[in-house]
């Protein structure tokens, strides 16, 4: 018997494992490629309804202006103003 034999079904074997694991689940609340709004634009939001005006602090101390919007999974979030 050759020894190069007693490794072709262990081989094979592994080789289809690999081809038929399902795919890894897609991460939670990342829309579009783009990552989770930060959790201040979250809290900026807390008890306001979904259009109103909001002015939070940024990282440097500059006021920013923006809204309350909703996102695709329902979540009320801080959307900075678009630039002038």
């Amino acid at each position: 018997m050759n020894r190069t034999q007693g490794w072709g079904l262990p081989a094979l074997v592994a080789l289809l494992q690999g081809c038929v694991m399902p795919p890894p689940p897609p991460p939670p609340h990342h829309h579009e490629g783009r990552p989770p709004p930060p959790p201040e634009f979250m809290k900026a939001c807390e008890g306001r309804q979904e259009g109103a005006a909001v002015q939070i602090v940024g990282r440097r101390g500059e006021p920013i202006d923006g809204m309350c919007q909703r996102t695709p999974d329902g979540r009320l979030v801080f959307t900075p103003a678009p630039p002038r």
